[in-house]
């Protein structure tokens, strides 16, 4: 019976795992004059790799719109299917900033969206940092 199960434990795939990067996200200071780009106010991207040793899928649930706008992607858009990642490589995400929380201008803001993988781990939080700087000319 032991044989059994070590030959089940055997033939079981391995693991996904993903990793992001760079962690934080750091903008640093960021114009916000009163007329905003189509691709935001700030852009960056943030590497999603695929570290373990079977392919692996990402989703991107909606981030939260009064700060996030990801380019290409319209309202009702999300979850967005990211699609699968083999192993090694890695999915590029554009991010923009389109707004920050109320109150906020002229302090560094700390704020986060999250991926969702079916490998290790099973949600991805990246950490995104700036300091939104009011502009109302």
């Amino acid at each position: 019976m032991s044989t059994l199960l070590f030959a089940a434990l055997a033939c079981a795939p391995e693991p996904v795992t993903f990793t992001v990067s760079p962690q934080p996200l750091a903008f640093g200071v960021v114009d916000f004059p009163p007329e905003m780009p189509d691709e935001g106010y700030a852009q960056e991207q943030v590497s999603v790799t695929n570290t373990g040793e079977t392919t692996g899928s990402l989703t991107f649930p909606e981030p939260d719109p009064v700060v996030f706008c990801i380019p290409g992607v319209s309202d009702g858009g999300f979850p967005l299917d990211l699609g699968e990642v083999k192993p090694g490589s890695s999915y590029v995400v554009n991010v923009g900033l389109c707004g920050y929380p109320p109150g906020e201008a002229g302090e560094e803001v700390s704020v986060s969206f999250d991926l969702e993988t079916d490998g290790d781990p099973a949600t991805l939080t990246v950490e995104v940092t700036f300091t939104p700087n009011r502009i109302t000319e």
